[in-house]
């Protein structure tokens, strides 16, 4: 299990402008790993590249804070638009929404990070060759494979659980409630 501190070294070493929240970014990111399992290295990956860890990010449409949420689908995952200004609330909507995501996509990372950044798409399709997304997915997985406290071999193979097989060495998504994306 990662530590706090070093986490906070993690977050020190991967961004050179990281800003005043940067306690308060790294306890989000370990809390978060305890409610939705998605590697803190791949959240704090998402974060790098939506926000360069700047919690007041604004995207030229409309996503808001850290991991970039729109406030729509912060409502899907139980939060308010105005819970966008808290950075943990931030990471928790983020770190859902790409949980959920996961889930759909029976753990398909390229598929969820293609959802995340542009739109739903079938599962195991190719990557849109258009505009940022391929760009972003490329970005998002460098990023995930720079971090060191995690193994993300795991995550970048060809699930077993296509053939049938659950694999032992993941944890089990939590269920959602009904009614959320998609």
């Amino acid at each position: 299990m990662t530590t706090l501190a070093t986490l906070l070294h993690l977050l020190f070493l991967a961004a050179p402008s990281v800003s005043t929240y940067a306690i308060e970014i790294a306890a989000a990111v370990l809390d978060v790993e305890s409610i939705h399992y998605v590697p803190p290295a791949l959240v704090k990956a998402i974060i790098r590249c939506e926000s360069n860890f700047n919690p007041r990010a604004y995207s030229r449409v409309g996503a808001i804070g850290l991991m970039q949420v729109m406030p729509f689908n912060a409502r899907r995952v139980g939060l308010t638009a105005g819970d966008l200004s808290d950075p943990a609330k931030k990471i928790l909507a983020g770190t859902r929404f790409l949980a959920i995501l996961l889930r759909y996509y029976q753990g398909d990372l390229i598929s969820a990070l293609v959802a995340y950044n542009a739109r739903p798409r079938e599962l195991f399709a190719p990557i849109p060759r258009n505009g940022e997304t391929p760009r972003y997915v490329a970005a998002v997985l460098q990023a995930f494979l720079e971090y060191p406290d995690h193994d993300a071999r795991g995550w970048l193979t060809p699930s077993s659980r296509r053939h049938g097989q659950r694999s032992p060495s993941r944890k089990s998504f939590h269920p959602h409630p009904p009614g959320l994306y998609p």
